[in-house]
């Protein structure tokens, strides 16, 4: 038994640095693809925003349904903006394990927040796509499965934070 209790004081130690960690955690894979994914989702966000007015009639649409529909692209991209800024920001902290438990709660509240505002910039989408216009049985469908895309769409993103998050806990635990 002692020759054991000795083989195991003796085994070297394998530690990683607070510092390390971090840097690994900051230069973790899915905090890239993140931040790729936030700014592929932007430009074209962008760009519907400068061209919307003139390409879709926006002129010809109340006001308010003109502002709804800003007001929600506008708020996906600057939690997109807010989202890129977050997942270049290296972890602060002192003690390293609630630091790291602070950030995945952080990123889980991103993500609810940036599936839900994804679903509601489409709901605005269609007000005003749908604004004036006559709705028939086939537009109704058309409806209907533009609905039930969106909901796939967004347990398919759900689900992409999910992994994202799972993988970042995993890299810690290891």
């Amino acid at each position: 038994m002692d020759a054991l209790k000795q083989a195991w004081e003796g085994m070297p130690v394998s530690r990683t640095s607070p510092a390390a960690l971090r840097g690994m955690i900051h230069r973790h894979p899915a905090r890239m693809a993140m931040r790729k994914q936030l700014l592929f989702e932007m430009i074209p966000l962008v760009l519907f925003l400068i061209v919307y007015y003139d390409f879709f009639d926006g002129g010809l649409k109340p006001w308010y349904i003109n502002a709804l529909l800003v007001g929600a692209v506008a708020f996906v991209i600057l939690l997109n903006t807010a989202g890129y800024i977050f997942s270049r920001q290296a972890l602060q902290g002192a003690h390293l394990q609630e630091m790291v438990h602070r950030h995945l709660h952080q990123l889980r509240r991103f993500a609810i927040v940036s599936v839900a505002s994804r679903v509601g910039m489409v709901a605005c989408l269609l007000v005003f796509f749908c604004y004036g216009i006559l709705l028939t049985e086939k537009k109704i469908w058309l409806l209907a499965i533009i609905g039930l895309t969106t909901t796939v769409q967004a347990v398919w993103l759900a689900s992409i934070w999910k992994k994202r998050i799972r993988q970042i806990l995993e890299t810690v635990e290891e």
